[in-house]
């Protein structure tokens, strides 16, 4: 199998189960502390953007993508901020409130940059270990 498309499935994986579980601090709050319930499915969603991120752009530099994770993540909380007919019927639907979020918090600001940095730690040890294991196959 292709050594790209294997990290792919590797970080699609990821993706995957990131989103469930971002999911699962809004609609199984007894599972998690208080705490996670309030932050963690922003910080949680913030991580899966980068492993979706890393899916897409394998070969681009992690900090490139890291950063461009966090950057969309603050532009797309600073668009809650506008307000429009079309923004705010879009924001009315499930898919709408998970992609465009329903208000502007500070809080968001600071849980995208944990979640982007935990995701990119995530990864740089995901990286580290897979060019180990293809160096003692060569």
């Amino acid at each position: 199998m292709n050594s790209n498309l294997l990290r792919r499935i590797i970080y699609l994986l990821l993706f995957a189960f990131f989103i469930w579980l971002a999911l699962a601090t809004r609609h199984h709050k007894e599972w998690f502390y208080p705490l996670i319930v309030k932050y963690g499915g922003d910080v949680i969603w913030a991580g899966a953007f980068l492993f979706l991120l890393r899916t897409i752009f394998i070969n681009t530099a992690l900090w490139k993508l890291a950063v461009w994770c966090y950057v969309l993540g603050v532009l797309d909380e600073v668009s809650q901020l506008i307000r429009t007919p079309f923004a705010d019927v879009a924001r009315t639907t499930t898919l709408g409130k998970l992609m465009f979020g329903q208000g502007f918090l500070w809080s968001d600001i600071l849980c995208y940059a944990i979640g982007t940095l935990l995701a990119f730690l995530i990864l740089i040890l995901l990286e580290k270990t897979y060019s180990k294991r293809k160096e003692v196959i060569r």
